[in-house]
């Protein structure tokens, strides 16, 4: 590493909706004129790579815990994203990390600290209310500032950072194609796609993570489905409803867009925010809430969901000005 080479920010992405924080950083700092982003994203996540192409250096790691996947079975991958992290510091001069939290932040974070004496920055979940992440805990044991999206949260880190709600910001104008959207991540979440499928919608795009979109396009001809995309934005923007789960999407979908939109528990997310709190995240966007995918529920809650202004409220503006000043006052 020369020392002639000017600081850069390290913005841990990961993967799945953790991505989504990352991306609204990167964004910003990218508006304010900083393009020495290194982005870390978790192998095996294309579409991801492609989303931050614009925005800095791509940089993929081994991802050490798998979503439910018990902890002892990934103890050689933490080894080996340590490695990876620890080449990652000694090569690159990072002032700033930005982790977006899950266990893939850890070692980037961490070595980033050791090696380089970087600032850290994390962020806590929009949908958590009474139970921090533990990633996110650590990373504050650390030293990391932890940035939050309302003041409720304050009760988990009363030394946090309030900066209102952090989401993705708008890319498209919002339109309605007269299609309903469901979107649930990198695990997706197949009884709701049946029950969609049997409330006879003739309309719809399904991005169904893990599971196969084949056997409901063959079903239905007026749909489109697909496990992932790098552009979930332009199938927001285009809705006329989105269904979604807990995470970042539902902010996206209506903070963002505006878009009349419905939060559906899922249970398969077992590292997440608990039920309670997605309830209070759900009220928080005015959006419906159910637990479950029982059809009258689900009949009630598109029945009931609205649109809303378009808010000019994003935290995270105010983070990446913070890392900005950070990085600056490193030179």
């Amino acid at each position: 590493m020369s020392s002639a080479e000017e600081s850069k920010a390290l913005i841990v992405a990961g993967y799945g909706g953790h991505s989504g924080y990352a991306f609204a950083i990167t964004y910003e700092l990218v508006k304010l004129g900083f393009k020495r982003n290194l982005i870390v994203i978790a192998e095996g996540y294309d579409f991801l790579a492609e989303k931050f192409k614009p925005y800095g250096e791509v940089i993929t790691q081994i991802l050490p815990r798998r979503p439910r996947e018990p902890l002892y079975r990934g103890i050689h991958r933490w080894f080996k994203a340590f490695n990876q992290s620890l080449k990652l510091s000694i090569n690159h001069k990072v002032a700033a990390v930005f982790a977006s939290g899950s266990n893939f932040s850890l070692p980037p974070s961490i070595t980033s600290r050791i090696v380089n004496k970087a600032k850290l920055y994390t962020i806590e979940a929009i949908e958590r209310f009474t139970k921090p992440s533990k990633a996110v805990k650590i990373l504050e044991k650390a030293g990391a500032t932890v940035f939050l999206h309302w003041e409720e949260q304050l009760e988990i880190y009363p030394k946090g950072v309030v900066v209102g709600p952090v989401y993705e910001p708008p890319i498209y104008e919002p339109r309605d194609e007269g299609y309903v959207l469901v979107t649930t991540g990198t695990l997706g979440y197949k009884e709701l796609f049946d029950a969609v499928e049997r409330l006879g919608i003739e309309r719809a795009v399904l991005q169904t993570g893990d599971v196969s979109p084949e056997p409901y396009i063959n079903r239905n001809p007026g749909w489109i489905a697909f496990k992932y995309t790098s552009d979930i934005h332009k199938w927001i923007a285009g809705a006329s409803l989105v269904i979604t789960q807990q995470g970042l999407t539902a902010a996206i979908s209506r903070l963002a867009y505006g878009k009349p939109t419905i939060i559906v528990w899922n249970p398969r997310i077992s590292l997440g925010a608990v039920k309670r709190d997605v309830e209070t995240y759900a009220e928080k966007l005015e959006a419906p809430f159910i637990d479950g995918v029982e059809l009258n529920a689900l009949r009630r809650a598109i029945d009931s969901a609205r649109s809303i202004r378009k808010t000019s409220s994003n935290g995270s503006y105010k983070i990446a000005e913070i890392i900005f000043k950070q990085i600056t006052k490193e030179r």
